[in-house]
């Protein structure tokens, strides 16, 4: 059902274009990297937090309360009018009476002085000297002012925590701290001069905004379920000059770590070069197949290793250094150049033959169907290997670029080419972590014409999933 559904698609130009996929691909990124972004800006957030504030009713009851406050029912009323009462008092008013006088700096001269001590003790006393002082313009004063009925206000109230009182008060009243507070308490528009009237524009503010309504849309939707789903683990655009060698191997893994150099299989007509035959070229990896004779390392399992005379060359890459997983997705974008002898794949190995998954291998003889292999061992027969293959048709592969990707899960494999599932497998899925590999080849004799072919791989991913359930 599935191989029917993706050639119905491909034959009807409804198969989704690389270059389409690409490019939606790219936007998601590109928004999903904007939202996070804003996300870690910390608006929404503070969107939030006023939300929840400006809609409790703890902010109701306080807005409430602030638009109902009154001067008359605050501290600062009440220090006025306590001011008012003591200034309009006898006493305060005698006080000052008395302090505002005119002859109230010769009063303060003389009070208590030598001269009017001697004055009092010898009043019946008739002496020049005495007169003299008794006419002084300032003696004249001070017993003009000690005559006053406000000194007893002033000798009550000089120097008294009552009149310190008062010039508290006084200094309150007259400071701009009162005069706000005043102010502030007679407006009719009280709430909007508090700190909650600020908090209540900037979260309305804040609703308006369109990158708001953007990223809360975006947060209730599903768009970007697929990509929080991987996280990349390894990935390659081939934007150097040269291969990357912390990267990739261009041998097989066990010729690296047991020869130190390149081998093919025995009944391979083709030898893997230790990189000749790859180039890197407009971010490009090309794996090229060329007919030319080489000598090279054989591998036959009943003999070992052995040289042997090669009629052509080809390239391999893969991660088996690098780069292994167990379970996630694995994907490449690749262009295959078709000529009828050879082979191009894309493909997963372990440590051993199997587990074996071709993601895809494509043969110049077929320019109209791939194949999509699993090998495993085959439990009931001791030694031999089980191949489970399908074969996807319905598309010329050899035209263009194609995006080539496998599933895997602990429960099943998915293949898909440009985001379309084209194989679902439950059968005996591996469990084991495993790296991947980019060869080609040639898989028959005699057919040398379109030679030399290449496959061209402009990049490759891999993810993992961010929850491992």
């Amino acid at each position: 059902m599935l191989k029917f559904k993706f050639g119905i698609k491909s034959r009807f130009g409804l198969l989704p274009g690389t270059s389409r996929i690409e490019a939606r691909d790219m936007d998601l990124k590109k928004e999903y990297e904007e939202f996070l972004k804003y996300e870690e800006s910390g608006e929404p957030q503070r969107y939030i937090e006023l939300e929840e504030l400006v809609t409790s009713q703890d902010f109701k009851d306080r807005k409430k309360l602030i638009s109902s406050q009154r001067f008359k029912n605050t501290d600062a009323y009440l220090s006025l009018q306590e001011y008012k009462s003591m200034e309009k008092s006898p006493e305060f008013k005698g006080y000052f009476r008395f302090i505002t006088s005119k002859y109230f700096a010769d009063f303060l001269n003389f009070d208590g002085s030598e001269e009017v001590r001697k004055l009092e003790a010898d009043k019946g006393k008739k002496d020049t000297e005495l007169n003299t002082l008794r006419k002084s313009p300032g003696i004249k004063a001070y017993y003009k002012l000690s005559k006053s009925k406000d000194l007893k206000h002033f000798r009550k109230l000089h120097g008294s925590q009552q009149l310190e009182k008062f010039d508290r008060l006084e200094k309150y009243i007259e400071s701009d701290e009162f005069r706000e507070t005043k102010a502030y308490m007679e407006s009719r528009d009280k709430f909007k001069k508090s700190p909650e009237y600020e908090q209540l524009t900037e979260y309305r503010e804040l609703k308006k905004s369109p990158r708001l309504k953007w990223y809360f849309k975006l947060k209730g939707s599903a768009k970007f379920d697929e990509i929080k789903k991987w996280k990349l683990v390894f990935s390659d655009d081939f934007t150097g000059s040269e291969i990357d060698k912390s990267k990739w191997l261009t041998s097989f893994y066990w010729g690296k770590h047991l020869l130190k150099e390149s081998y093919s299989l025995a009944s391979d007509l083709h030898y893997y070069t230790e990189g000749d035959n790859l180039e890197i070229k407009d971010n490009t990896l090309r794996l090229y197949t060329r007919k030319e004779e080489v000598t090279g390392k054989a591998w036959d399992p009943a003999i070992g290793f052995f040289p042997k005379e090669f009629g052509y060359t080809s390239g391999m890459i893969n991660t088996g250094e690098s780069f292994r997983q167990m379970y996630g997705t694995f994907e490449a974008k690749i262009r295959m150049h078709r000529s009828p002898s050879v082979f191009h794949a894309f493909w997963m190995l372990s440590d051993k033959m199997v587990p074996h998954i071709d993601i895809f291998r494509f043969s110049g003889n077929q320019k109209r169907r791939i194949e999509s292999n699993t090998y495993v061992e085959d439990k009931s027969h001791d030694g031999n290997i089980r191949r489970n293959s399908d074969n996807i048709g319905g598309l010329d592969f050899s035209k263009g670029y194609f995006i080539y990707r496998l599933e895997w899960y602990p429960d099943r494999l998915v293949w898909k080419i440009n985001d379309t599932v084209v194989r679902i497998d439950h059968d005996e899925v591996p469990q084991e972590p495993m790296y991947i590999l980019f060869s080609s080849g040639v898989d028959s004799e005699g057919g040398d014409n379109g030679l030399p072919t290449s496959m061209d791989i402009d990049w490759v991913r891999c993810y993992q999933f961010v929850d491992d359930k």
